[in-house]
């Protein structure tokens, strides 16, 4: 295979397919480059103030919340770690605020689960932290 030695532009502008725009390498700094994923993507963290760890069942607190992320995205990945509900999600029209909000909307709807003191952070995504 060869190889050729760029000269221009950057990696960023090559390789992404989200829609944001990267004029210069510095607007990269902490923006998702989505390569091999098709839209944009967010990442957010869902936190509970009781475990989650028991409620992965069909009609449960987890497929509950996962649900309703679903309504305005495309669910990638999702990892659970007994209080938070971490999501990876693109094609989205969510911000942290209204998937709080509907979160806790859901109340009731998904078992004997209290869903009403959710909290949903937009926490960005970090591939590695050291």
């Amino acid at each position: 295979m060869a190889v050729f030695t760029r000269t221009n532009g950057n990696a960023e502008n090559v390789v992404s397919v989200g829609n944001i725009s990267l004029s210069e390498e510095s607007s990269s700094s902490g923006v998702i480059i989505s390569t091999g994923i098709g839209k944009p993507v967010q990442a957010f963290g869902i936190t509970s103030n009781v475990s989650m760890a028991a409620q992965l069942g069909t009609g449960e607190a987890v497929e509950g919340i996962l649900r309703t992320v679903g309504i305005n995205s495309t669910l990638l990945a999702y990892q659970l770690n007994t209080t938070l509900l971490s999501v990876l999600i693109e094609d989205s029209s969510w911000n942290a605020t209204d998937l709080q909000a509907n979160i806790r909307a859901a109340n009731g709807t998904v078992g004997s689960y209290n869903l009403t003191g959710v909290t949903v952070t937009d926490v960005g995504l970090k591939l590695a932290t050291s």
